[in-house]
């Protein structure tokens, strides 16, 4: 099975199925500066900083998908098909 598949993307929140959640709070998945752990409980520091890096590369590539799906949806929020306003000439 793939390891990878045990972890999913919550906005900046990575988030493995054993309940550990890994927040950027600064930086991005490419480059974190700072991070939040929680649900770390009962794993050594080895095996937490195992799961850390698996969790970052795997935002890493998968991130891309979810950018390119947040960014079409804000398009179409600054592109509506029919005009919010009309204007109309006095004659």
């Amino acid at each position: 099975m793939n390891r990878f598949n045990m972890w999913s993307i919550e906005g900046r929140v990575i988030v493995h199925q054993s309940g550990l959640s890994i927040e950027v709070t600064d930086g991005s998945f490419n480059n974190p500066m700072d991070l939040s752990i929680k649900g770390d409980k009962g794993l050594t520091a080895p095996e937490l900083a195992s799961m850390i890096r698996e969790g970052i590369n795997y935002a890493v590539e998968n991130a891309v998908v979810a950018r390119k799906k947040s960014t079409v949806s804000a398009e179409k929020k600054r592109n509506p098909k029919r005009p919010i306003l009309k204007l109309k000439k006095n004659a």
